[in-house]
């Protein structure tokens, strides 16, 4: 018999595994929904030269780590690697911006990169990512890292940081590329085959390399915080002082380039220090040049990642994973096999009333039957019989008090009801 299993770098949610996952989901949602965002969903499949002009032609994401195909006519696709450029991308598409000046979406779901699998970095991961187009001010800055502060401390997460920098303008990055390469001639030698193409093409990516001896040469460049123009510095100023004002630490990181290039001015990351190497839970930054880039007008934006997977890592390293467990609010049981049909219909009305339950449908005896209410918890079990069935009633069991009381068909909903307080 053939066994199929899952691809490298996915993975199943079962029960209660995917209840947490929903859980905790819904509870990021609720807080990004205080903020105002709509939820955007786009697919899947993007064209590939969407990335490459958004992400950047030489970043890892787009040389290493995307899924791309030809599909039956003949163009190229990529699984998605990142939302913000499909948000741009339908934004754009659907005219948002002729219909008001400012916008602020959410989305949700299932991203896709080619990397090798550990903890905290699948090959399938699930972001939840904001939006917000049309606003220039350092004071959107500063609300959405609030937001994903909000968010951690929904979760009464503690041992966090949020680390906090600026990739400047355009016209710094080009200042900054320029020392890099002065700083980097005498040790490049020292490089990787990748950083020392990254020197000719892309010498911010140098940043990105995980390997030891690159990282440390990275440490010892030159902080570019140093090469930020009077604009792009007090940009920066204002965020910092906003976020003090708002009792939000920080540390303020001289080489937070992030591994995307549309990043412009304020960069962050949210790291959680029991993580290792995967430690960044949500990240983002302004992105004020690429609806421009990618055909709109010019409109500043800003945004950030949670990564899902990465944020019930911290949850579990903490002890703070929020129970998934729901009880069931009744078992519905019956005597004998004349009553079954009965107990059947009593159950889907029930439910139809927004109550939660359960019944054995294998023709097992009532004892059998009761012990599996235990198991599950219920807080009423329901009992026919013949004589209950002939008179329109049902006996209703305490099962924590473990005393009957027999209720009317017509009554039973504002019974169970009033007694389960909802």
């Amino acid at each position: 018999m053939t066994f199929y299993q899952k691809l490298r770098g996915t993975r199943d949610y079962l029960p209660p595994e995917s209840e947490t996952f929903r859980l905790v989901e819904e509870k990021v949602v609720e807080v990004i929904n205080l903020y105002g965002y709509r939820e955007i969903i786009t697919p899947l499949l993007e064209r590939k030269e969407l990335f490459i002009r958004s992400v950047g032609e030489t970043t890892d994401i787009v040389e290493k780590e995307m899924f791309t195909f030809r599909d039956k006519g003949g163009r190229e696709v990529a699984l998605r690697p990142e939302g913000t450029a499909p948000a741009v991308r339908a934004y754009l598409e659907g005219k948002i911006h002729k219909k008001e000046k400012f916008s602020r979406f959410f989305y949700r779901g299932s991203f896709f990169r080619y990397e090798r699998p550990q903890a905290g970095r699948e090959r399938e991961f699930h972001q939840i990512g904001v939006e917000a187009i049309g606003e220039g001010s350092p004071h959107l800055d500063a609300e959405i890292i609030s937001l994903g502060d909000t968010i951690l401390k929904t979760f009464n997460l503690k041992d966090y940081t949020l680390e906090l920098g600026s990739v400047g303008c355009v016209e710094d990055r080009k200042k900054f590329i320029l020392r890099i390469k002065e700083n980097l001639e005498t040790k490049k030698e020292t490089l990787c085959e990748d950083c020392m193409r990254r020197l000719k093409k892309n010498p911010l990516r140098i940043f990105d390399c995980k390997r030891e001896k690159c990282m440390e040469v990275a440490r010892e460049l030159p902080s570019l915080l140093e090469s930020l123009c009077d604009r792009c510095s007090e940009h920066l100023n204002r965020v910092r002082n906003l976020l003090e004002n708002l009792r939000i630490s920080y540390h303020l990181h001289p080489h937070l380039v992030r591994g995307i290039d549309y990043y412009t001015s304020t960069t962050f990351e949210f790291q959680h220090n029991l993580l290792g190497a995967q430690k960044t839970i949500l990240a983002g930054g302004r992105y004020d040049n690429l609806v421009e880039e990618l055909g709109g007008i010019s409109l500043p934006a800003c945004g950030f990642a949670l990564g899902v997977e990465r944020l019930i890592l911290a949850l579990n390293k903490e002890e703070k994973l929020p129970s998934s467990f729901k009880k069931m609010d009744i078992f519905v049981c019956y005597i004998s096999e004349r009553e079954f049909d009965y107990s059947f219909l009593l159950l889907e009305n029930l439910r139809k009333e927004g109550l939660r339950g359960e019944m054995d449908l294998s023709g097992k005896n009532l004892k059998k039957q009761l012990k599996k209410a235990s198991d599950l918890g219920v807080k009423f079990s329901l009992i026919v019989g013949e004589e209950e069935m002939k008179k329109g009633t049902v006996m209703v069991k305490d099962m924590e008090k473990g005393v009957q009381e027999e209720v009317t068909r017509e009554e039973i909903v504002s019974f169970l009801k009033r007694r389960l307080g909802k």
